[in-house]
Formats: C-alpha cells, sequence, structure tokens
C-alpha cells in the first residue's frame, strides 16, 4: 500500500522541484526535492510545503503552502525541517526532524521548540557523523538516526577528462562567513607571493571587496544557476575551504570530490567526513601546511593531475535511491 509522506520546510524560500537548477536553492532544499523524488519512485505519495504561493506538481511531488495543509488528512510520515512547531500543522503517524544544525541547547530553547518537541516527541535525523556526535541527548531525546544526503545526480554524470590541466586557479564557493577571513589571510600571507599567476575565487556574500583583495589576486565569482555552476567548477584546480564548526554536510566538499577537485581544508566541522586525506583532498594542521599543498596542486602539474586521478578511482555513487529506502525501513515499516 502506498504510504502518504509530507516534508514541511519552514523557510520562507519559495520553490518547487523545477527550482532545482536555479540560483535560490541552497543544498538543504536541494538535499529535499530529491529525497522527495525518490520517495516518489518507491510508491510513495508526497506533498511538500515550501513558502510558495500557487500548487503546483512536479515529477509527482505535490508542493503547496504549508498555511493549505489538511489537518484531517493523515499522513504516515511527517518531515519537518530543524523545526518541531511545523508539526502542529500535521496529522501524522511518525513524525522526523531533518536537522540542518547542531542545535545547541541554547538555541533550541531560543526558538521556542521545546513544548513542542515534548508534544510530538520526534526522532532527529542527522546527516553526517559529526553532527550526530554533536546533537545532545536532551534536543535528541526521542531518539537520533544518521542518514546521509548525497549530491545531485548531475555531478555524478559528469566525464571528467583525467589529462585536462585548468589554469592556475582555485575555488571557495561558500558563504563568506565560514572562516573566509583566515582563508584570505593565508592566501594573502603565504600563498599569492609564492606564486603570483594564481587566482582565488570568493563567493561575494557579505565580504567587502577592496583593492586590497584585487591586488592579491582574489576575484569574486558570479552567481549562477546550479548547472552554470558545474561547468564553471571544471575550470578549477582545488576548493579551499578551511572548514567551520557549523558545517553539518558540506555538500560544496562533496560536490567538488565527486568532480575530481581536491579539497585542501583543516577538516573543521563536518568536512573531515568529506575528505579523505591524500585521497580526496588534503587535511592540514597548519596554516604554512594548507599553503604548501594549495601551492603544490597549483604550481606542480604532475602533482595536481596525480590526484585527480586517484580521486577518481574513488569516485563512487551516492544513491538517493538506497537514502529514500533507508527512511522507508526506518520509518515507514
Amino acid at each position: 500500500m502506498s504510504k502518504n509522506i509530507i516534508i514541511v520546510d519552514n523557510s520562507k524560500l519559495s520553490y518547487s522541484g523545477k527550482d532545482i537548477n536555479g540560483e535560490i536553492l541552497r543544498g538543504t532544499e536541494t538535499s529535499l526535492i530529491l529525497l522527495a523524488e525518490h520517495f516518489v519512485k518507491r510508491d510513495c505519495h508526497v506533498d511538500f510545503c515550501t513558502n510558495i504561493e500557487n500548487d503546483e506538481t512536479f515529477n509527482k511531488v505535490n508542493y503547496f503552502n504549508k498555511k493549505k495543509i489538511n489537518k484531517k488528512k493523515f499522513y504516515d510520515l511527517a518531515i519537518a525541517v530543524s523545526d518541531s512547531n511545523q508539526f502542529d500543522l500535521v496529522n501524522a503517524n511518525k513524525k522526523v526532524i531533518f536537522s540542518v544544525s547542531n542545535q545547541p541547547i541554547e538555541k533550541f530553547l531560543r526558538k521556542k521548540q521545546l513544548f513542542s518537541f515534548f508534544k510530538h516527541r520526534p526522532i532527529v535525523v542527522t546527516l553526517c557523523n559529526y553532527q550526530y556526535n554533536k546533537r545532545s541527548f536532551f534536543t535528541s531525546y526521542y531518539g537520533k538516526k544518521m542518514i546521509p544526503i548525497a549530491v545531485d545526480p548531475k555531478f555524478l554524470n559528469l566525464e571528467i577528462d583525467l589529462d585536462y590541466l585548468p589554469k592556475k586557479k582555485v575555488i571557495y564557493n561558500i558563504r563568506s562567513n565560514r572562516n573566509l577571513d583566515w582563508l584570505i589571510k593565508i592566501w594573502s600571507n603565504k600563498i599569492y607571493p609564492f606564486s603570483k599567476d594564481s587566482e582565488l575565487y570568493i563567493t561575494p556574500n557579505i565580504i567587502e571587496y577592496n583593492d586590497s583583495l584585487k591586488n592579491h589576486n582574489i576575484f569574486l565569482r558570479d552567481i549562477k544557476s546550479r548547472s552554470e555552476m558545474i561547468n564553471e567548477m571544471r575550470d578549477y584546480r582545488a576548493l579551499t575551504y578551511i572548514g567551520h564548526k557549523s558545517d553539518i554536510f558540506t555538500l560544496t566538499c562533496e560536490e567538488a570530490v565527486k568532480m575530481c577537485m581536491p579539497v585542501v581544508t583543516f577538516g573543521i566541522g563536518s568536512v573531515s567526513d568529506r575528505v579523505i586525506h591524500n585521497k580526496t583532498g588534503f587535511i592540514v594542521k597548519s596554516d604554512q601546511e594548507f599553503a604548501d599543498y594549495t601551492l603544490k596542486i597549483l604550481n606542480d602539474d604532475s602533482f595536481y593531475l596525480n590526484i585527480k586521478k586517484k580521486m577518481y578511482t574513488l569516485r563512487h555513487e551516492n544513491n538517493w535511491n538506497n537514502i529514500a529506502k533507508k527512511w522507508i525501513e526506518y520509518f515507514l515499516n
């Protein structure tokens, strides 16, 4: 018998599955769309509530505004994004929080989730081992499961030219409040002086772009659609990312790995779950080591091509089918 599933996203974004290749969606929304579509492929009926104004059906997933949720309709599974208050809107047998943060107790209380959490008794799903271990006993009192998310299949369907040598460019395509200032300091003092024809491209979020950055060959990327971003990423040699304690999956790093783009990182947060040292990138312990590996990738073509070929042999498919199967096994059987 087909199971009824509802996903309630508490963000203010207005979107449906047709927006998956656009500019507005982040990793969380993309992952939820792919999860919903793979639920449908496993004979589930899926309603998906966002801040959308008009009802839409895309790839057999029904999208509508959460204000239109019918409390008389019974769901076998309700999935709320981070906020247990959303369960007040639905009638469901099983309730699961799709957690996109580490949710420290003080934030949990500040978001006024205490009453609804104990009322609805949801199980918490974390997206990586780092997040699972960080999630406190109190904020996962009714249980927690670790079910990873996967990259968009577009990254896995790319043909990789193992002999292609990009220009001496590296990328940081994560929000600018995630230790970008630390990266810029390392680049300006320890990388650029030893490779002045190399370039660092960063995401223009909240950082103030100035002549100092330009003079050190640090440039702003254009915000592009998902498909355009994939094509853009082909032209970089590495993803340079310090890591951040707030990272709970770091989908960008996983996408880079699937594109055979090595990641240079301190492995802070969940990045340590994404990168295997000397196989899919380099996990470092000091600023100098970060600079040394980045310079090696930029200035030593053989070194870069060797790590790229090594990554290709480890390239495996994260299967959304299997991830949807795990959800069904855990919560609907």
